[in-house]
Order: C-alpha cells, then sequence, then structure tokens
C-alpha cells in the first residue's frame, strides 16, 4: 500500500510541475502557491489541525447572497494572479479591494497606477496571504434580518492564511463571523440567493465525519439553504470545484459546460445538464439548462464557465482558443443586457480561472427585491396580480414613485404600475387584464434614499418575466356592491348613493338597469364591462314631498347571462311640519343638496345630549375638514359645507363622506354618508 501512495504522489508531482507556466517562477519556488495540493500539503493535510473557531449558527431569518446580486466590491490578491488590465476594467464602476501585505502596498499602488486603474476606486486591506485563490478560501455573504454578515468554514487547504481571510474581511467591514464547522472552498459551491445551492461529492470526500443528512442541515443553519444539491464532477480532474463546468446566472438559469461525444467524459457532461434540468427552481420551474462549449485541455483551456458576473458586466475568461468568440456569443445570447467583456490571460486553466482569482462583496446597503414571478397561463379578462417584498438594507426610505411594475403586451411599449404598500415590506400592483393569447412581459423597479436602485429581475427589461394569457377566457361574470340598499332620508331631501358593478370573467358584457320609483334615478342605466372593468352607478334619492313612511323599490339588472335583483328600502323618518324635537335616535341624516356646488348642508339628529365630531374624508380617508367638535343638546342639528378644507382651499370634484360621532350616556354612535361635489 505505502508503494502504491508513493506512485501516485509521485505522477501528482510530474503533472503538478509540467504547469510550470502558473505564476511563473513565484509557484516553482514556493509549491505552497499552486492550486493543487502540492507534495509538501498532501503529507501535512492527513494530520493538519486548522485554527477555526465554529460558533453557533445566525438567529433569524437567514438568506445567502447570490453572485447575480447588488456587489458594492470585488476583492483581489496581490501578488495578483489576474492581468492588472482586468482589474483597470473592474475599477471604472466598482471598488477593488485588494489584499496585500504592506511592504508590498507601494508596489501594487505602482502597477496599478501604471495600468490605468482609478485610484479612486481602490482600497487595499494589509494582511498575509498564501495563494491568489479568494474565491476558495474568502468569505461567504449572508443577510441576517436584512442585514450582511459573514460565515467562516475551515478551507481545505493547509494554509493558514488563507484560511483567516474571511476573518480578516468581517472585521475590516464590521460584520459578525459566523463559523460553520464544514471544510470546503468556495469555488465548489454556487448559490441562488433564493435558498438553492449546489456543490460536487467534494463536499462530502471532504466531510467523512458527517453524512448527508448532517451537511444539509448545516447549510440550511449557517447559510438558510434549503435545497442542497450534490453532484458528481463531471471534469474528472484533481480539483472537483463546480465552477470548472456550472454556474448560475439567475434563479432559474445554470449554465454547464460541453464537451464533444467522443470525450470519455460526455456522458458525465450530460448527466448533471439532465440532472438540472430535472429539478425545480426556488421560482417552481424546472431549470433552463444553457450549454458552453468547452473541449478543454492543457494547450487550449477553455475555462468558460469561470466567468465573474459582477452587477451589469459578466466577465468571460478567454485564453486565445479558438472557441473564445463562441463563448462571448453565447453569453451574449443567454444574458441579454449584460456587457460581457472577454478578459484574456495566458495563465488560465480548465480547472483555474478569472472566477477562482475573484469574490464580489455583498452591497451591504442593497435594495433587496423578493418576488416569486408569474410562472402559470392566466386567465383572459383578469387583473394580474404582482406582489413583491422590497427591503432596503440600508434603513433608508424608499421611494414611492420609484415603485413600480413595467410591463408590455407583445412587443408594445412598456408601461408602469405604482406597487401600493401593504405591510411588513409587501407592495402590490394589478396589470389590467389582457386579450387571449397576449405574452405579457414585465419586472419590478425600485429605489431608495441611499441611492440605490433595483429591479427584479436584476437585468430589467432585457431579460423580463414573461408569461402567456390563457387562449379560451372564462365567461363574463357581473357582482354588484352592494347587494341591497336600505336608506333613511328626512322629506324633501336629495340623497346619492353609489352602485358598483363589476365583471370578473374574462368576456365583455353589456347591461340594463330598471325601477319602477319616481324618488329614485339610476345613472347611467345601460353600459358595457369589459373584462376585468368596473363601473359607479349613481343612485339618486329624491324625497321632495313625501310623507313619513317606509317606501321599497327593486332594481333590476338584465346582462348577457342572466337577471340581477337588488332590493332598495327607503325610510322617511321625519317631514318639516313634525314636531323637531321628537328624535328617534343619534344618526347622520344626510345632506342637501347632493351632489351639490359648491355649498350643502348636512342634518343630523341627537337623542341625547352628546359630545359631537362631524368631519368631512375623502375617498382615501384622509381628514378634509372638521365642521363640528364641541357638546350639543339632543334635537336635530344642521351644519352647512362650503366645499373648503381646513386650510380654506376648495376641494375638488369628487366624492366624499361626511362622519359622525357622538358620545352620549348610552355610548358612540357612529354614522358615514357619501356626499358628492360636482363642478
Amino acid at each position: 500500500m505505502k508503494l502504491k501512495i508513493r506512485i501516485i504522489l509521485l505522477v501528482f508531482i510530474s503533472f503538478a510541475f509540467s504547469l510550470n507556466s502558473i505564476d511563473n517562477m513565484t509557484t516553482l519556488e514556493n509549491p505552497i502557491m499552486a492550486h493543487f495540493l502540492s507534495f509538501e500539503e498532501m503529507l501535512l493535510n492527513e494530520d493538519y489541525e486548522r485554527d477555526f473557531t465554529p460558533t453557533e449558527p445566525p438567529v433569524g431569518d437567514i438568506r445567502q447572497t447570490s453572485e447575480f446580486e447588488q456587489m458594492e466590491g470585488v476583492l483581489v490578491v496581490y501578488p495578483l494572479g489576474l492581468p492588472v488590465e482586468f482589474v483597470a476594467e473592474m475599477s471604472q464602476d466598482i471598488l477593488v479591494y485588494t489584499i496585500v501585505e504592506s511592504f508590498q502596498q507601494s508596489q501594487c499602488e505602482n502597477s496599478y497606477q501604471n495600468n490605468g486603474v482609478n485610484m479612486e476606486n481602490c482600497v487595499f486591506i494589509n494582511a498575509p496571504t498564501n495563494t491568489y485563490w479568494v474565491r476558495d478560501y474568502g468569505p461567504w455573504f449572508i443577510s441576517v434580518d436584512n442585514e450582511i454578515q459573514v460565515v467562516d468554514f475551515p478551507y481545505n487547504r493547509p494554509r493558514p492564511n488563507d484560511d483567516d481571510i474571511p476573518i480578516v474581511i468581517a472585521n475590516y467591514f464590521d460584520l459578525d463571523v459566523y463559523g460553520m464547522d464544514l471544510e470546503g472552498a468556495g469555488g465548489n459551491y454556487m448559490c441562488d440567493g433564493n435558498f438553492v445551492a449546489a456543490s460536487t461529492d467534494l463536499i462530502y470526500d471532504e466531510n467523512p465525519n458527517l453524512n448527508a443528512a448532517e451537511i444539509d442541515q448545516m447549510v440550511l443553519d449557517y447559510l438558510g439553504i434549503d435545497s442542497y444539491h450534490v453532484t458528481l464532477d463531471p471534469l474528472d480532474d484533481y480539483i472537483k470545484h463546480i465552477d470548472c463546468w456550472g454556474k448560475f446566472l439567475d434563479v432559474d438559469k445554470i449554465l454547464i459546460g460541453q464537451v464533444p461525444e467522443t470525450d470519455y467524459r460526455y456522458e458525465d457532461f450530460e448527466f448533471v445538464a439532465n440532472y438540472f434540468s430535472t429539478q425545480t427552481s426556488a421560482w417552481g420551474t424546472n431549470y433552463e439548462v444553457f450549454r458552453i462549449y468547452s473541449p478543454g485541455g492543457y494547450n487550449q483551456p477553455t475555462p468558460y464557465t469561470n466567468s465573474l458576473i459582477l452587477n451589469n458586466k459578466v466577465f468571460v475568461p478567454q485564453s486565445g482558443s479558438q472557441w473564445d468568440d463562441e463563448a462571448i456569443a453565447t453569453y451574449e445570447e443567454i444574458m441579454p443586457g449584460y456587457e460581457v467583456i472577454g478578459v484574456y490571460y495566458n495563465g488560465w486553466y480548465d480547472t483555474d480561472a478569472l472566477h477562482c482569482r475573484t469574490r464580489g462583496i455583498a452591497d451591504r446597503n442593497m435594495l433587496y427585491i423578493q418576488h416569486d414571478p408569474i410562472i402559470e397561463e392566466v386567465p383572459a379578462g383578469v387583473e394580474i396580480e404582482i406582489l413583491a417584498q422590497i427591503i432596503p438594507y440600508s434603513s433608508e426610505t424608499l421611494y414611492a414613485d420609484s415603485l413600480l411594475v413595467n410591463y408590455k403586451v407583445n412587443d408594445s411599449n412598456y408601461n408602469s404600475i405604482i406597487m401600493i404598500p401593504t405591510g411588513e415590506n409587501n407592495y402590490l400592483a394589478m396589470i389590467p387584464a389582457q386579450e387571449p393569447g397576449s405574452e405579457l412581459s414585465y419586472y419590478i423597479h425600485a429605489a431608495d434614499e441611499s441611492g440605490h436602485s433595483s429591479n427584479h429581475p436584476l437585468i430589467g427589461a432585457p431579460d423580463p418575466h414573461l408569461f402567456i394569457i390563457e387562449g379560451n377566457p372564462n365567461p363574463a361574470e357581473l357582482v354588484v356592491d352592494p347587494v341591497s340598499f336600505n336608506v333613511e332620508m328626512l322629506a324633501n331631501q336629495q340623497d346619492l348613493e353609489i352602485l358598483e358593478l363589476s365583471n370578473i370573467g374574462g368576456m365583455a358584457l353589456t347591461y340594463n338597469i330598471t325601477d319602477s320609483a319616481d324618488w329614485l334615478t339610476l345613472s347611467p342605466e345601460t353600459g358595457e364591462l369589459s373584462a376585468g372593468e368596473t363601473e359607479e352607478i349613481e343612485l339618486t334619492f329624491d324625497t321632495t314631498d313625501l310623507s313619513t313612511g317606509e317606501y321599497t323599490t327593486d332594481i333590476t339588472i338584465n346582462d348577457d347571462r342572466e337577471e340581477t335583483i337588488i332590493p332598495v328600502i327607503l325610510t322617511i323618518t321625519q317631514t318639516e311640519s313634525e314636531n323637531e324635537t321628537v328624535i328617534s335616535g343619534t344618526k347622520l341624516l344626510g345632506n342637501y343638496p347632493n351632489p351639490f356646488n359648491p355649498t350643502t348642508t348636512i342634518s343630523y339628529s341627537l337623542k341625547s345630549t352628546s359630545s359631537v365630531n362631524l368631519a368631512i374624508y375623502n375617498m382615501k380617508g384622509q381628514l378634509v375638514r372638521i365642521l363640528v367638535n364641541s357638546s350639543q343638546i339632543a334635537g336635530m342639528h344642521t351644519k352647512f359645507w362650503d366645499g373648503k378644507d381646513d386650510n380654506g382651499r376648495l376641494v375638488g370634484s369628487g366624492v366624499y363622506f361626511s362622519r359622525l360621532e357622538a358620545y352620549d350616556v348610552e355610548g358612540t354612535h357612529k354614522s358615514l354618508k357619501k356626499i358628492i361635489l360636482l363642478k
């Protein structure tokens, strides 16, 4: 057995030193600088004790952020394993945090300045490192109750300086650190920001003391991951990292490498592609699996899944391979709206490229939008409900007029609807009902006072959510509100009530309304309601020359389907000639005239001496004018309203409400009446 191990190690060392272009002579002079385990490390790793402190998991709502969410910066390590021109490109629109030892910082700054790096967007964090593979050992960012924090883990290499970097970064940003005792590497992990993650079965190999269920529980407790996909490694190489062949592009999109049918790994690549295509994403759909041709090889590496998504840009490694242009075209096709940028470097490998040597820093003040998109066909003629949680991690105020659902039908232009708050960071918008067979695209937008804005999906209009309106609409269906009227009035007055007709079906209907009472007028009496449309019918009650007593009639509505009957009871409580001191109860009797312009008189009765508040409110429930706020004796009372608010300004036309609150020895009496100002 010892002889076998020595032979394997000698073969591995021979293979390792054949990669003598990695980081030039630095790697050869210092074997610990290789991405793979050196001979010394392999011997050390068996009994290596990491300086790692496990902690209890975080408490609260936990969500791990994804690569394609908002980033406030990106981590790199100096000496660079990247072309400095790439650092210059990133620095144009995002902060570049460079981990560098203090004695090397001047050298790093000179290199940056000489190569066009925007120094205003450069931050230097002084700390020792063993390597530049910050993806593997860098911090994992989570949100705990909407605050960004850090999860640390034992790095799967015996490299103590690298292993300390999560603590260094957490301390620099003053973030809490949670120690998850699960050995691993960031290159073998990807997540979608919606509680789903994936790795190769290397995670099992590196944690033999834990079974699959225990690992699942750990990533749930520390990272909020409730669906953890663990697959085979189709690349069949030493590193077994998932970023060498796969990548989440969005919550429901996965990119998988592809090799020729003649490649012995072909079946394994097809297996993982088929596996993900049959799995359900966090949005309830099967993953949309995209393929990128990556035949690979050490002479012509094609590590195209080892790319970096950084806000609205995608950086794709380029090595001079004949398939480089095709890789760029593939990203442009499947990620519309993103700027796809090729990054050429002669130090990329199939197992180690751009993604391995960078790590995004989750935006601590991100504007997070949680939304489960519509995935099924929606019935025609029905309003479409769009719900979302919109959470500013900065705790700054959202701009109310920025909370939009932008939608378009087929190839039309986008329309916008403002979302209204419904409590607990929840917002709602209703897209109008659409015709059968329509294709509807939409995305959500929000902005807050911290200067952040966000879309859902992140790229917005170029790649929106999409669904289809069903081809066979539901039949028309009329709903009325209210289903009856019971009105009390004085003689010789007018009052206005509103009857709402709503077509909740999928086809249009026509209606005709009749009644048999001289004291009731309806407007309009005929009309047409499109699918999803609501119309208000004005009912004018006129008690001129009517005596005290009860009057009844029926409102009859005939539409394309059926007849609807609405019973109406009118009670006249008193005439002008009757003794006004005889009062049956405390109540709001109404106003006359109604509708009015610009003045009206509101009448009410008090059964006993009461503390009275009589006020006018608008349709939104906002106070417009206080007319009475005092104690009054029993009897009939009237109050004049001149159509002005409490500031003396004339209000606009529309529906208002007079509200009476009276407090007497018997308790509280409340009444509400609609009044209409027509100019």
